[in-house]
């Protein structure tokens, strides 16, 4: 599958997982289920924040940029207030 297509119906659990199991690649249900825990990370950190950008980017280890990089890549965010 290419960056293109729609993701993969994200498996909740352990018996979802299993069923993807010889329909899609390892290599897609890793990155997929990857991305799902790296977006419910992010919107648990903004959360706790209340929504401060560099706070949130601070408990997740990750900079500032590579926040703003995946709220982007994630459709998180408000990116008009970050254009003033």
């Amino acid at each position: 599958m290419d960056r293109t297509q729609q993701p993969l119906e994200l498996a909740r659990s352990p018996a979802d997982m299993s069923e993807l199991v010889g329909r899609v690649s390892l290599k897609e249900i890793v990155r997929d289920t990857t991305d799902f825990v790296e977006r419910l990370c992010i919107e648990a950190a903004l959360e706790m924040t209340g929504n401060n950008r560099a706070s949130a980017a601070e408990i997740l280890g990750v900079s500032r940029q590579s926040l703003y990089s995946k709220l982007h890549r994630f459709g998180l965010g408000n990116f008009e207030d970050d254009a003033s």
